[in-house]
């Protein structure tokens, strides 16, 4: 038998308590479904914490940068030439994964006895 209840109902007021996001959100754009997360080291943590608000940072610096180096475009917001952006700095170039052969059993690691 199933638990929990059987006619959910989120209220106005329940809504209301949801968490907001911080800064502004571009016109036109919305937030991913899926957070972006990475780890930094003990000073940057400690210096984006201390910010009124680090999310709203965070997003517009990493919006910034992907702009400019992941999609070309340039700080007026328009496409630049080049056709495909360059990769970001210090970034070794992305490989194509091994493509496995078809109905071939992948070797196995383990020493044998």
């Amino acid at each position: 038998m199933p638990k929990g209840n059987p006619r959910p109902v989120q209220t106005e007021r329940f809504k209301q308590g949801w968490f907001k996001p911080q800064g502004e959100i571009p016109p036109g754009e919305k937030l991913a479904s899926k957070i972006l997360g990475v780890r930094v080291t003990e000073p940057i943590d400690a210096a984006v914490r201390a910010l009124p608000e680090p999310s709203a940072w965070l997003r517009r610096v990493i919006g910034e940068a992907a702009r400019r180096e992941l999609l070309g475009q340039s700080q007026g917001g328009t496409v630049s030439e080049s056709a495909t952006p360059p990769p970001p700095p210090d970034s070794p170039p992305l490989r194509a994964a091994p493509s496995p052969k078809s109905g071939a059993k992948a070797k196995s690691t383990r020493r044998k006895k």
